[in-house]
């Protein structure tokens, strides 16, 4: 047997086992009582109302301001087909159930392919792969209706076209990246398409024999993207996937100040009378007075104040203009009180470490794998202190100690391939895969902790399968650099 059908049979028995270990891992959580969640479809924030997923989807979609429409829209199929073999919530679930299975078990085997791809034998790529495939995280947020297991598949099925471009170009691979990328766009308002185009240079330019080919496969996705953007300037005015970005903002630096300072602000002029409100994320009824009555528009995703479960519709459009106020509110916050903002971000950061599982909405699911969940947060995740009651605030202690040390070696190393390149003005296949790997990295996190704080780990999740193939290749060079060094000193003077 050659080398080359050697290593591909490994393969085959090594992916093999890895689809053994999933089904008997969840099979194992399964009987420890990890059931599909389907409580978030009536609560929470970037869901449709379940009524509108049923019964009027496609103009929910056209019209929603707050989120992208694909997770939507993927949602509302999953209902539409339940309702339509009469099934109820056991039916609506094990769909659910089936699609996130298959989601997350693809996102650790290209995971795997990957780890492969950049030159891991057989035995550690399946440790890899395997741990993360066994994280109490990702058993656990399979099992929720939220966007974060796509996000995963789609970030490193984007990662793996783009390194199969730089190794053998062709047409369909780039049209496959790019499109990827856009479906990751119209899925998730935290990529927008300033990531797109500058990834779409960076392509262009570590493909020097294909820069035009290039260009024209994103032609297509980018006007796709465009046409979302438009979309939402039609309806809200707003060049952007999402219209919650000044509630968001707010959380980290309007409502970090005192109220004192914030009524001072306000009486100038230079403040919203918003800012006094504490809450980011109010109900309708609280914004009252504070902004224009917007007319009836005939659209139920747009003129609900409420979902029918009874919570808040935030695709209600007042609160484009709430967020708009919220962003010009945070803005004067942050130029007034930078070192507050500051605070902020250093603090989500810090929330960025903590092991994902720690998530209050996987509470009841995790209380089911407890023991696993407690001895991987401190094995794997270094975890000081194993809260048994997740919370959004941050306690210093419920860091994962471990997860920061990885995540900083990780990008140190990223950003020394960067420049090593730049330096040398050449780069390698493996190279520019680290590279855009150490771009999609940064982009989550910086973007991600500048904009957000409380979530912080749950979009840290997502990055774990690239962290972990930055880690691997570094150990990998340390261990041939000491080899070298080693057979340095042993050849004779």
């Amino acid at each position: 047997m050659t080398a080359r059908r050697a290593g591909i049979a490994a393969d085959r028995w090594a992916v093999g086992g890895l689809i053994a270990l999933y089904l008997v891992s969840r099979v194992a959580a399964y009987i420890a009582g990890v059931r599909f969640d389907l409580s978030p479809m009536g609560t929470s924030w970037q869901i449709l109302d379940p009524v509108l997923l049923q019964h009027d989807l496609l103009a929910s979609l056209l019209y929603m301001p707050g989120q992208p429409p694909l997770y939507n829209l993927l949602l509302g199929i999953v209902v539409k087909i339940s309702a339509a073999v009469g099934g109820g919530d056991f039916v609506t679930a094990a769909i659910f159930r089936v699609i996130f299975a298959l989601m997350a078990l693809g996102s650790v085997l290209v995971l795997y392919a990957l780890l492969r791809r950049v030159g891991t034998r057989v035995g550690p790529a399946v440790i890899v792969a395997g741990l993360f495939m066994c994280s109490p995280a990702l058993m656990l947020y399979e099992s929720l209706p939220y966007y974060t297991v796509i996000v995963l598949l789609l970030l490193v099925v984007i990662v793996w076209l783009f390194d199969a471009c730089r190794r053998d170009f062709s047409m369909p691979r780039a049209l496959a990246l790019f499109g990827a990328m856009a479906i990751l766009i119209y899925t998730r308002s935290l990529f927008q398409i300033e990531w797109f185009v500058v990834l779409v240079a960076y392509a262009a330019l570590v493909l020097p024999g294909h820069r035009r080919a290039v260009l024209v496969a994103a032609a297509l996705p980018f006007l796709l993207i465009l046409t979302l953007y438009a979309k939402n300037v039609a309806v809200i005015g707003e060049f952007s996937t999402s219209d919650w970005m000044g509630m968001s903002l707010a959380k980290l630096s309007t409502l970090e100040l005192d109220h004192a300072e914030r009524e001072r602000l306000v009486a100038s002029g230079r403040m919203t009378p918003l800012a006094l409100d504490d809450k980011a994320y109010d109900i309708p009824e609280a914004y009252e007075g504070t902004v224009v009555q917007i007319p009836h528009t005939g659209i139920a995703v747009l003129d609900n104040k409420r979902k029918t479960t009874g919570h808040v519709n935030f695709n209600y459009l007042p609160y484009a203009k709430i967020s708009g106020m919220a962003r010009h509110d945070a803005l004067v916050a942050i130029r007034t009180h930078p070192g507050v903002y500051l605070h902020s971000v250093g603090v989500a950061w810090l929330m960025f470490w903590r092991p994902s599982s720690d998530y209050p909405f996987l509470k009841a699911n995790r209380d089911a794998i407890q023991p696993w969940a407690w001895l991987y947060a401190k094995v794997i995740g270094g975890q000081p202190v194993y809260p048994d009651n997740p919370r959004f605030d941050l306690k210093p202690a419920t860091i994962g100690i471990f997860i920061a040390l990885v995540y900083i070696v990780c990008v140190l190393f990223g950003l020394g391939v960067l420049l090593r390149c730049a330096w040398r003005r050449r780069v390698s296949n493996l190279d520019a895969t680290l590279i855009f790997i150490w771009l999609n990295v940064m982009y989550v996190s910086v973007i991600g902790n500048m904009f957000e704080i409380d979530e912080n780990q749950r979009f840290r999740f997502a990055l774990n399968p690239l962290i972990a193939i930055l880690g691997v290749v570094a150990v990998q060079r340390a261990r041939s650099a000491v080899r070298r060094r080693r057979e340095h000193r042993l050849q004779p003077s």
